[in-house]
């Protein structure tokens, strides 16, 4: 009897193998199939996305290249127009001036000239502070080539080498920025 009870354990075992085989040759043969139809759909949907990708790196390749354009174009623009806030404000001294020329005078209206003159250089000196425009005044200064040009020399022994003892045109720096160097006449007493 415990033979037979083996026989059978393992006539149970040999039909759960023969089971087991069949099974795992099915799964085996349903993946294969499955891996064909899966990868075919698979590569439709990369093929999508790919164009998908692919346009959207055309536009912005093609967006890129229009902020290139407009970003020259503005730059163009800010240079061209770069001075337009301070010729407003200089423009009504010019119109002024030219108005004041255009008059006919007498010699009683030598003073209304002056006073004219003395406003429209007020004006100049409210737009230079408005724009941060400094003058460069460097008389009894140290002479300094970054903000002088010298256009002659001196002697005077009551001063110094190297000091201003005359301003011929005053200089003029936009921010930190020299515009223009005062031309200077500079004491060499060598």
């Amino acid at each position: 009897m415990i033979i037979d009870e083996d026989k059978q354990v393992s006539d149970e075992h040999e039909g759960q193998d023969s089971l087991a085989d069949e099974n795992s040759e099915t799964l085996k043969d349903e993946p294969e199939n499955q891996s064909d139809s899966v990868s075919e759909s698979e590569v439709d949907n990369y093929k999508v996305k790919y164009e998908k990708a692919y346009d959207s790196l055309l536009r912005a390749q093609a967006e890129v290249e229009n902020i290139k354009k407009r970003s020259k174009k503005e730059v163009e623009n800010a240079y061209k127009y770069s001075i337009e806030a301070i010729l407003q404000d200089i423009i009504p001294i010019f119109d002024s001036l030219s108005l004041s020329c255009s008059v006919e005078l007498n010699k009683t209206d030598t003073e209304k000239v002056l006073e004219g003159n003395k406003m429209l250089l007020e004006m100049f000196n409210k737009i230079f502070e408005a724009h941060n425009i400094n003058k460069i005044n460097p008389l009894d200064e140290k002479f300094d080539p970054k903000y002088h040009q010298a256009i002659s020399t001196i002697k005077d022994e009551k001063k110094e080498n190297d000091i201003i003892s005359e301003v011929v045109q005053t200089g003029y720096i936009l921010n930190d920025r020299v515009i223009k160097p005062a031309l200077v006449i500079v004491v060499k007493n060598d």
